[in-house]
């Protein structure tokens, strides 16, 4: 996510040539976007056969609605390590109200082609009357920080586990290597900016994008008390950092247990092993390509390379990601309704 994101969304500020350019490039990144990964799933569906991906998915059957529910136990975890990134005296009665606004911005950011250009301007807003303006848009930024730290972790972890067993050909090794150390090298610079303080950085970027001097004055006090939320956070609570990041780790933790009970319902036997990899593997691959939107295409496709590198079949890896998508579907439905409530009950309460 970029750092001068939520600034700008949070704070509704629009300059009218800079917005119309941005609805020109949304609409041709969906667009592409939505192209190439149907594109992808089709073909691969067509590749692989239909009638055996079918008989797959009807073994998963009801275990869709198990998938959900773990889905849901692993958002109270990925939340919980949101609310460690708060300061202490905000995190009250703020914790269930997270969890809502978490799904909800969560929906927004899948279902649209901007990464979190809309999802998370939509958390600071929601969180409206639980959590100033400041800690949210700060505990937005930092949390970024655990949850990518925890999730580079899960994939090393499970990539250790099976590795000796795989047998990809070394151009996709070297360049799965590659986006992993450039995405682990851009968190490390997100959390150093942090540390160093990034409203002054973000007032100056603005400044760029010629937003009236006016607008960023009323934006520079908000920015200063980021800025101290950040440093407080950084230098005086690294136990909430490990905290943080412990919790995300429980949430990947509920991603492999997923994958167990997939192979398991495919067939595939009880592999802890592999079920860990292969979760770590579609981690890797959802975190380079965090970009397109829900994932289209990138989870299938990372999903076949996974279960081909494990000498698993490419109609059980097409069923998981089926499963998956199917799963993922639901949430971004039940998030999009719970935004709507939200807002409803926010307008009418002012």
């Amino acid at each position: 996510m970029h750092p001068t994101q939520v600034f700008l969304e949070s704070s509704l500020i629009k300059d009218s040539k800079v917005n119309l350019n941005f609805r020109i490039n949304t609409k041709t990144i969906r667009a592409a976007s939505f192209l190439l990964g149907s594109g992808l799933i089709v073909w691969l569906i067509l590749s692989t056969g239909v009638r055996s991906i079918l008989n797959d998915l009807s073994r998963v059957g009801t275990g869709v609605i198990a998938i959900f529910a773990l889905e849901l136990v692993a958002d109270a975890f990925n939340t919980l390590g949101w609310w460690y990134t708060l300061p202490t005296k905000e995190r009250t009665r703020a914790y269930c109200r997270m969890v809502l606004v978490r799904l909800a911005g969560n929906a927004i950011n899948e279902s649209t082609p901007a990464a979190s250009l809309g999802g998370e301007p939509a958390k600071v807003i929601l969180l409206r009357g639980w959590v100033s303006t400041s800690a949210a848009t700060a505990s937005l930024l930092i949390t970024k920080v655990p949850f990518c730290l925890a999730d580079t972790t899960f994939i090393m972890a499970g990539s250790a586990l099976v590795w000796t067993r795989m047998t990809l050909p070394p151009d996709i090794t070297l360049a799965l290597l590659i986006g992993f150390s450039l995405m682990l090298i851009a968190i490390l610079i997100f959390a150093f900016l942090q540390i160093r303080g990034m409203g002054a950085g973000t007032l100056r970027f603005l400044r760029r994008l010629k937003i009236p001097e006016s607008w960023l004055s009323k934006l520079e006090p908000l920015s200063h008390e980021i800025d101290s939320h950040l440093s407080d956070f950084y230098r005086e609570r690294k136990g909430d950092l490990l905290r943080a990041i412990g919790s995300h780790l429980c949430g990947f933790g509920i991603y492999a247990l997923e994958m167990l009970l997939i192979l398991q319902w495919l067939k595939l036997g009880f592999d802890p092993r592999a079920a860990v990899g292969i979760g770590a593997f579609l981690a890797l691959f959802a975190l380079v390509g965090f970009a397109v939107p829900a994932s289209l295409g990138v989870l299938e496709g990372g999903a076949v390379l996974i279960f081909w590198a494990l000498g698993l079949p490419e109609n059980a890896a097409m069923a998981t990601a089926l499963t998956l998508r199917m799963v993922s579907l639901i949430r971004i439905a039940l998030g999009l309704v719970i935004f709507m409530l939200l807002q409803h009950r926010q307008v009418a309460s002012q």
